[in-house]
């Protein structure tokens, strides 16, 4: 059983408190009230608390060293999250991070110890919050974790059995292609959804179609220069299958922009946009979506 910080109570970071609860002692750092209990719901199931030690930022100093840390703050947030929490991590603490998009594994990496570990999470587990302190967890998609320096990598085998209870959970050596393939649904459906105010089947429309293809392909061309070989056909399959799955859900992009949150878009398309520059690659329908998120945003 180890000591773990969960960092930020959104949608995933309440299920991943739940699942990880029935393994571990979780400490859930946020900025909303400590003293409301927060709750996860099986979707048109029961609701119940989340066994979770809630906490804010003042109180860091007050808790243990941490063993095991996983931040699921939005792309944008992670590096002053991690600032925050850094002088409370132990020696060999494993920083685990979960978010949309690519970013933030090199400027991490700058700023640990060499015995200190990072990886990275992905997941398609679905879920929202029906309040500020509820998660209705709608869907089981795979979580698969991999390392991202050398000392995650010694450790992956108990980095594998510390996240064992998350529903299809497995993990990986090649995580940055993995990151790639999310990347590459996200591109294609998170933009759209947000501009265009639709759930995300209705992007199966035919209307969006050339619109999808082009920003896939842009992408696609990107990831083959940093050595990530991942054909426009696979893309495209995997990005239509997400949105048959998901048809009836709002993607984390629509829902920022509905709510006149900042989004994650410049670490998804602004991600292509800036590595298509530094590799020589016209990017110019993912500078569209960027452009018109912004303006929303």
């Amino acid at each position: 059983m180890a000591n773990v910080l969960i960092v930020g109570d959104g949608a995933i970071g309440l299920l991943f408190s739940h699942f990880l609860s029935a393994q571990h002692d979780i400490t859930l750092l946020t900025r909303k009230p400590t003293l409301t209990t927060r709750f996860y719901q099986a979707s048109n199931g029961k609701s119940h608390p989340i066994k979770a030690h809630l906490i804010n930022h003042k109180e860091l100093g007050h808790t243990a060293p941490f063993d095991l840390v996983l931040i699921t703050v939005k792309a944008f947030q992670v590096q002053a999250a991690f600032k925050q929490i850094k002088p409370y991590l132990s020696r060999t603490c494993q920083i685990v991070i979960s978010h949309n998009g690519m970013g933030n594994v090199d400027e991490l990496n700058a700023q640990l110890l060499n015995t200190q570990g990072l990886a990275f999470l992905t997941t398609r587990l679905a879920g929202f919050k029906t309040t500020p302190y509820s998660v209705n967890h709608t869907g089981n998609g795979e979580s698969v974790l991999g390392a991202c320096n050398a000392t995650a990598s010694e450790r992956l085998n108990e980095l594998e059995q510390q996240f064992s209870y998350l529903p299809h959970f497995s993990v990986s050596d090649d995580i940055h292609s993995l990151r790639w393939q999310k990347l590459l649904v996200n591109i294609a459906i998170n933009p759209l959804t947000a501009i265009h105010n639709v759930k995300n089947g209705q992007l199966r429309a035919p209307q969006f179609s050339t619109r999808i293809i082009n920003l896939l392909n842009e992408a696609c061309l990107v990831a083959k220069k940093q050595g990530v070989k991942i054909k426009l056909s696979e893309a495209l399959d995997q990005a239509y299958s997400v949105m048959t799955a998901t048809a009836e859900n709002f993607s984390s992009m629509q829902q920022d922009i509905s709510h006149n949150r900042e989004s994650e878009i410049d670490a998804i398309c602004g991600y292509v946009c800036e590595q298509g520059a530094k590799l020589g690659i016209k990017t110019p329908y993912n500078q569209a979506m960027l452009s018109m998120i912004k303006i929303k945003s």
